[in-house]
């Protein structure tokens, strides 16, 4: 059975650190090591982090502890450490189902069966929105957010992201890619950019199923709204810049995406981005036409609005 790295990223989380590592312990998945690499907190995670690696033999150090590389740096360290044919992405505020990984595992191992091993796959999954203390304010964060599950494609997932890294399983193939070619200065998040990366490379498959609590609080970096889609969209009418600045952030990470792999992006990524970055030029009925027509359409009722709206 192939091992797992599961690589978990912290910073300042003594908080909520110990309930995601009791769920770590408790995977029914029978292959995996979690290593763990703190980003120069000035609380306890790091003395909570050496106690599990003494108390568990499954949970290693990282080689880069304290750093300050930031939340993409961090993980995208953890990253090029790993040595393992399928890797997870773990938040340090979360909690684990059980089956979390050997669900991910199985899946993968399909899309492997399918597409083959040297396939770039990225494997992930719904999560349930949990409060600071634990209580489910959503049973499902695809549809809080209102996002479509069938969007998986390139041209879909370079305009909006619907991938939690929290509950990202990848490849070797796929992790190999990533290194390469990625860089964490040029990313907005480390998982919009391996989503995309699987999209063009290769594949993306979500397992339609709630197996992460996503915990919502104030120090989270990134994370769901607090408000339902209908508030949401009424408050984003009266913040214009900041809904400019939301379309202008899709064509600024398509570019930087493009210029990251280069010449070894697929022909047909090079053309989704080209055509992408063309409806920037184009004046405001045909560029809504455009997008529409190309299938550059956002996920949720609110941002494709938001598109029309703004763009």
């Amino acid at each position: 059975m192939k091992k797992i790295d599961v690589l978990l990223a912290a910073y300042n989380g003594a908080r909520y650190l110990p309930e995601q590592l009791v769920s770590l312990r408790g995977q029914d998945d029978p292959s995996f090591r979690v290593l763990l690499q703190d980003d120069g907190s000035q609380d306890d995670t790091y003395m909570t982090l050496l106690q599990i690696c003494t108390a568990d033999s499954r949970f290693t150090m990282g080689a880069q502890q304290g750093a300050g590389l930031g939340a993409v740096g961090n993980f995208w360290s953890l990253l090029e450490q790993s040595s393992a044919p399928y890797i997870a992405l773990c938040d340090q505020d979360d909690f684990w189902h059980p089956d979390r990984l050997s669900r991910c595992r199985q899946t993968m191992e399909r899309a492997e069966k399918q597409y083959g091993e040297e396939t770039p796959l990225l494997v992930h999954s719904d999560c349930r929105v949990i409060n600071a203390d634990g209580k489910v304010l959503h049973d499902s964060f695809f549809d809080h957010q209102g996002w479509d599950r069938s969007a998986t494609s390139f041209r879909r997932l370079l305009v909006q992201n619907n991938v939690t890294g929290c509950t990202i399983l990848m490849n070797e193939a796929l992790k190999k890619l990533a290194v390469n070619y990625g860089d964490p200065a040029k990313m907005v998040m480390h998982d919009w950019f391996l989503a995309l990366s699987a999209a063009a490379f290769g594949h993306v498959i979500m397992v339609d199923a709630p197996l992460v609590d996503y915990r919502q609080h104030g120090d989270n970096v990134k994370g769901a709204s607090r408000q339902g889609q209908i508030q949401r969209g009424v408050k984003a009418l009266g913040a214009w810049q900041k809904g400019k600045n939301r379309i202008q952030l899709t064509y600024d990470h398509a570019k930087a995406f493009g210029d990251l792999y280069g010449a070894v992006l697929p022909e047909q990524g090079r053309k989704d981005i080209a055509a992408y970055l063309a409806t920037k030029k184009m004046k405001k009925l045909q560029r809504v036409i455009a997008v529409q027509q190309q299938g550059f359409t956002m996920q949720s009722v609110v941002t494709r609005a938001g598109q029309i709206v703004f763009g």
